[in-house]
């Protein structure tokens, strides 16, 4: 899971969603902003060859999506916030299974707050096959969703942050220690107090229309793609389509165009390595009109397009 020889621990307050996703690169994630505001996530992990913590707080609405690394368990223990989990709602005491190599799709409100824990799938199996659990380990490959109340959810929750606090102040050398164990075993034990959690609040073939939507949005970018001809491509009703993005994304697809051009713009302005003319960048991202366009840009990320761009070359 991880290259690094040596166990680390960081921690980061009040960094840019841009950033936060060069963190966390080993991560096949996109994010995209669904709010306005300026973005903050607040961050700490432990990373080791054995095993990695993480905890998590975003202040604005974010999409993500991507995939898990490969031969890798995460389970991601989430607090109350409304939050969409592919096609299902995720209530509290909930565990979200990311499954090796899975799909990550997931819409989340301010104030999302989550723990995680990755464990390799070598080590997860091993243990489940000593203790007579894998009829429990093979419960986890046909679900991505838990839920329930039992005490053990929350001292399992409460753990990974408290140990990542401990390893910041004491990082030992060797990593494959008792916690690990003892999380592993509890966890497997966590799964026969849970249900799997079936609240399905939109289907796979809306998600499904979704993905192709936004494929569809950013090929034509630079095109001023209206409601219309979005729903006469995708070959559904315009009143379809409008269910389709406030169900899952809580706005109409013409306001999620729009964020979803500004995030574009706001990636390239962070990636460009040379001076350039922001207008010549704007419009790469659909936008012709720059007096609007710094309005809402400055209303969204609390800068200038200027600000952004100049920001590489500090």
């Amino acid at each position: 899971m991880i290259k690094e020889s040596k166990p680390i621990v960081f921690s980061f307050s009040d960094i840019t969603l841009f950033h936060f996703v060069n963190i966390v690169r080993q991560w096949d994630l996109q994010f995209l902003q669904l709010e306005p505001g300026v973005f903050s996530v607040d961050l700490k992990q432990f990373i080791s060859q054995d095993f990695q913590l993480g905890y998590g707080k975003f202040n604005r609405k974010v999409k993500q999506e991507g995939f898990s690394p490969k031969g890798i368990w995460t389970f991601a223990f989430v607090n109350a916030v409304n939050l969409y989990w592919r096609n299902f709602k995720v209530y509290l005491n909930s565990v979200i299974i990311y499954a090796p190599g899975s799909e990550i799709n997931a819409v989340s409100d301010a104030g999302f707050e989550v723990m995680t824990i990755s464990i390799p799938d070598a080590y997860l199996f091993k243990i489940a096959k000593r203790e007579n659990h894998l009829a429990r380990y093979s419960v986890l490959k046909t679900i991505s969703l838990l839920s329930g109340e039992h005490p053990l959810w929350q001292e399992l929750r409460a753990s990974i942050l408290l140990e990542i606090n401990r390893r910041s102040i004491k990082l030992e050398e060797k990593s494959n220690d008792a916690y690990l164990e003892v999380f592993t075993l509890k966890l497997l034990e966590l799964i026969t107090h849970f249900r799997i959690s079936n609240d399905e609040v939109s289907s796979v073939k809306r998600l499904n229309l979704l993905k192709k939507a936004e494929a569809y949005i950013l090929k034509n970018i630079t095109e001023p793609v209206t409601v219309t001809r979005l729903a006469l491509y995708l070959g559904v009703s315009e009143r379809t389509l409008l269910y389709a993005f406030r169900n899952r994304f809580g706005m109409g697809p013409k306001a999620y165009m729009k964020f979803l051009k500004l995030n574009h713009l706001h990636v390239r302005l962070h990636e460009q390595k040379s001076k350039a003319s922001i207008a010549s960048i704007a419009r790469d991202s659909g936008f012709w009109h720059m007096g609007q366009l710094y309005k809402d840009y400055k209303k969204f990320f609390g800068e200038l397009p200027s600000e952004t761009l100049n920001g590489n070359f500090k």
